[in-house]
């Protein structure tokens, strides 16, 4: 049974882990991470960002903000220490996002020190459309012990029809409860040419 904490948007609260330690001591897996585990923490990320949006566009930032890092303490391995997060509208110094702080104003913004829009909230620009619809095409997929990667696209579709395709790297790793957390993820627009 996947333990990602984001299978349901209704039920996504009481599945948190908080004030978790960052003295993990993973346990030798007996079972390495399968496909279907990866698929489903694919499909529970897009789900995820589907309700922060909606979450956004009904009680706006003091409602979205606390669910984003509620989403960040449930998927993410921050608890462990650094994440390698790389958005995809991120740059300059603030290019990384190692820390908790770093991905929840990545993805709804209102943190002066990394100056994001909000990723989650919709799409880019001043008349911003809240995103409908999230769905992940998984390229591979490589799975070592309680460890895994997944690579390739996730498809966005905004309130305004607008879409969108991200290039997506996730690295994910067992936690002691079983559950799959991300410790790497990469994203970027695709290549457009010379």
């Amino acid at each position: 049974m996947l333990r990602l904490g984001l299978a349901s948007a209704a039920s996504v609260a009481p599945l948190f882990v908080c004030g978790v330690a960052a003295d993990a001591k993973p346990a030798v897996m007996s079972e390495t991470i399968k496909v279907s585990e990866v698929k489903a923490a694919q499909d529970a990320w897009c789900e995820a960002l589907i309700t922060i949006s909606k979450t956004h566009k009904k009680g706006g930032l003091a409602k979205s903000k606390p669910l984003a890092g509620e989403v960040i303490d449930a998927a993410y391995g921050y608890q462990f220490g650094p994440v390698a997060f790389k958005p995809t509208w991120a740059k300059g110094d603030v290019t990384f996002r190692d820390t908790r702080s770093g991905a929840v104003s990545y993805f709804v913004g209102d943190d002066p020190a990394f100056g994001d829009s909000g990723f989650a909230i919709g799409t880019p620009g001043a008349k911003r459309s809240p995103w409908v619809k999230c769905e992940p095409e998984i390229f591979v997929i490589q799975s070592f012990g309680n460890t895994a990667n997944a690579m390739g696209w996730v498809h966005l579709e905004a309130a305004d029809g607008t879409t969108s395709k991200v290039d997506k790297t996730f690295g994910y790793v067992r936690d002691d409860e079983g559950a799959l957390r991300i410790v790497v993820h990469h994203s970027s627009t695709p290549f457009a040419g010379y």
